[in-house]
């Protein structure tokens, strides 16, 4: 459903984590003003409409905006934090980040990859870059779809977060 672009700057990581950092606070917080998550859903948005200004864009602090890709693995100790997603004529992108404290990044990055490199899903690479651990993978069966894990630990808690992207009408020959 989703596509990955392998030329994203370590500083969209950077952004995106704090993105999840501020959202965090929100939800540890569990503060009842809506100013904050406001602030949260804003500061998302922006990131998400920077490529593209035409794209429709939809947050979740807490939620999921849209569902996740089917046979997409779950990881039962994940805390969902929030999600978003633009849209546009040829392309979606979901992004959602999770956290936990019952669980360290390295036996998550087994875990997911493992899981990742089972069909329909396949493992395209798996670096590590500045103690964060990325797992970019496909569809087998949607061509259009590309996604990528980042997990990183964060103190005691481990922080994963899929970009996933579909091209829109991708042949089934790429």
């Amino acid at each position: 459903m989703y596509q990955h672009c392998p030329s994203r700057p370590i500083l969209a990581l950077v952004a995106l984590l704090s993105v999840l950092g501020l959202m965090l606070v929100t939800v540890a917080c569990d503060n009842s003003d809506d100013e904050e998550r406001l602030a949260a859903q804003r500061l998302f948005r922006n990131y998400l409409l920077i490529s593209d200004r035409t794209a429709i864009a939809d947050v979740r602090v807490q939620g999921l905006v849209d569902e996740l890709p089917p046979s997409f693995p779950e990881h039962e100790e994940l805390d969902l934090l929030g999600s978003a997603f633009t849209d546009t004529q040829t392309r979606r992108e979901l992004i959602v980040g999770w956290q936990t404290s019952d669980q360290d990044a390295d036996d998550l990055f087994s875990w997911f990859r493992s899981r990742l490199d089972t069909d329909p899903w396949r493992v395209t690479a798996d670096p590590q870059r500045s103690g964060v651990d990325f797992i970019t993978f496909r569809d087998a069966d949607n061509p259009g779809f590309k996604g990528e894990l980042r997990i990183a630990q964060e103190g005691d808690r481990a922080i994963v977060v899929l970009i996933a992207v579909e091209t829109l009408g991708a042949d089934d020959g790429a």
